[in-house]
């Protein structure tokens, strides 16, 4: 049950706050007042779409939040960009689990509703509403998904396997081709650097044989020089002490060149001209490039290659084994789908008769006497279906194989024809509040809201009508928008919607009505805005009727 909605900055509404209670609660107030737009927001704060258009005009956002007799608080906040986020008790919640949760609070019927029991593809969740069957409707969608997805395995694995040959030849080709290679990690690097040196190995020799001689073989070698300027320092040195710090600096350069041509005679004793082994480099070095090339740019991505390249050959290998898996995980799951659905055809059809006649003894209430309601249950053959009624395929799908329609004829005599094709406006709102009538006994929902539940019906058709919505606010929350004086008059609770001007501003006041207040507002309903007498006495006729 909804205890109380408050809005904020939606539509034209500013700020309001509503306590609602149970029983039958009407809305009416003059047109354009904001009723609809009042039961909008509460149907966005319980997961109805919403839209950046519904944020008041001039404000950034807009708040609708409903609070249940669970004691939660369900709360939608609407942003001018047209983002919505959704939270519970204060905690955010993404769009598909907000609705996921509130989606059993309250049952909306108006517009949108309407259209939904116009959709002869939905007549078949109505149906399973009455049965009680939807865990068995989720069992067989469950096993129709498994099902589909094996077909779609099993296609998918018998296509491999004609093509297995030609792809496993080429797999086992390539994964040859690099294990005959076989590079390491950084391998192409340590091989570049090697190439390099002997690619170059004249130049090094040379080189380093022509500064040995300039270091200090040479009769004018540096060494040679740095001795030759020891010894006119050390001369000097008898003249001049500090001159004995510049001595120390040659002596340690000195050593230095000595340490350095030592060296370097032995790095070229060291290097051996091998012209076998820069071809092997080069070679190799070739064969790496060309498997980067071919395989991913890198040796890591060989490796990764010749990794998926295995389980690839593992994969083809055992399509024959694999294939016999799916055969037999498919014969299973259509057994499985075959036994739920014949259970929940068996249900669907054992019930389909019962609520056919409650709905009838519904709609006599409601003023559509000799009216017949026909919940009608077909099959669609299908040749190569693996599921069979009687013997024979036919068409199934997440549901199971039953197709469903709802057929009806307003007057005797005549033949039923499909419902989406023959009712009027005023018979399909008659035909859904039959339908919540019969429903109400088992479906758990406690709030049901109507819009449009009034359209095109009068007179004794609206009575009828308002006895009905009375009857089952008996066991249910019921709140309705009405322009049908009956309707109010049969009201446990009455709130009046009207347009309220400050500082050139639009604003709309939710009160709820005194006892001579709501004979004003039927009266209103009677005689327009400018209430008569005759319209206060017809009123005050109605509401004493009302209460017995």
């Amino acid at each position: 049950m909804i205890q109380r909605i408050y809005i904020k900055d939606f539509a034209i509404i500013r700020e309001t706050e509503v306590s609602l209670q149970n029983g039958l609660t009407v809305i009416t107030g003059e047109t354009g007042a904001g009723k609809s737009i009042l039961l909008k927001s509460l149907g966005i704060a319980l997961g109805g779409k919403a839209d950046k258009t519904d944020v008041r005009s001039g404000q950034s956002q807009s708040v609708v939040e409903a609070e249940l007799s669970d004691e939660n608080i369900y709360r939608r906040i609407i942003s001018k960009g047209g983002r919505t986020r959704s939270f519970i008790d204060d905690e955010p919640l993404a769009e598909s689990a907000y609705r996921e949760s509130v989606q059993s609070l309250a049952d909306f019927h108006g517009q949108h509703e309407q259209q939904y029991i116009m959709n002869a593809h939905t007549h078949i969740d109505f149906l399973d509403r009455f049965c009680k069957a939807e865990k068995m409707v989720e069992k067989i969608d469950t096993l129709y998904s498994q099902l589909m997805d094996n077909i779609s395995a099993l296609k998918e694995a018998k296509s491999k396997l004609e093509n297995a040959s030609n792809e496993k030849e080429l797999l086992q080709f390539q994964v040859q081709e690099i294990e005959a290679v076989s590079p390491e990690i950084d391998e192409d690097i340590s091989l570049g650097k090697e190439f390099k040196r002997l690619n170059h190995m004249d130049e090094l020799v040379s080189t380093v044989q022509r500064l040995n001689q300039s270091l200090t073989e040479h009769d004018h070698s540096i060494y040679r020089q740095l001795s030759s300027a020891l010894s006119e320092l050390e001369s000097l040195s008898k003249y001049d002490e500090s001159i004995l710090s510049f001595i120390e600096s040659i002596k340690q350069a000195s050593v230095s060149i000595q340490d350095a041509s030592s060296d370097l005679i032995q790095y070229a004793g060291g290097i051996e001209n091998d012209p076998s082994r820069l071809q092997e480099v080069e070679e190799r070095l070739h064969a790496i490039e060309s498997l980067k090339r071919k395989y991913g740019g890198s040796i890591e991505a060989v490796h990764d290659f010749v990794h998926s390249a295995g389980e690839k050959l593992k994969d083809l290998s055992g399509l024959d084994e694999k294939i016999n898996e799916l055969v037999s995980e498919q014969k299973l799951l259509i057994h499985q789908y075959q036994i739920n659905a014949d259970t929940l055809h068996e249900k669907r059809s054992e019930i389909a008769k019962t609520i056919s006649k409650q709905i009838e003894d519904e709609m006599a209430k409601l003023n559509m006497a000799g009216a017949t309601f026909e919940v009608a249950i077909n099959v669609k053959s299908e040749m190569d279906s693996p599921i069979k009624k009687d013997r024979d395929g036919v068409k199934f799908g997440s549901k199971g194989y039953d197709h469903v329609e709802f057929f009806l004829s307003a007057n005797p005599g005549e033949m039923p024809k499909p419902l989406t094709k023959v009712a009027s406006g005023g018979e399909v709102s008659r035909i859904m509040l039959a339908i919540k009538s019969v429903l109400k006994k088992s479906d758990p929902v406690e709030t049901l809201i109507f819009d449009e539940i009034d359209s095109g019906i009068s007179g004794q058709a609206a009575e009828k009508v308002a006895d009905a919505l009375a009857d089952l606010s008996k066991e249910k929350q019921v709140i309705c928008i009405t322009h049908l004086p009956q309707i109010a008059s049969k009201a446990d609770h009455h709130l009046y919607v009207h347009k309220s001007i400050k500082n050139e501003q639009t604003d709309v006041v939710v009160r709820y009505l005194s006892e001579s207040e709501k004979v004003e507002a039927i009266a209103e309903l009677f005689s327009g805005e400018s209430i008569s007498v005759e319209g206060i006495s017809s009123a005050k006729h109605f509401r004493s009727q009302a209460r017995g």
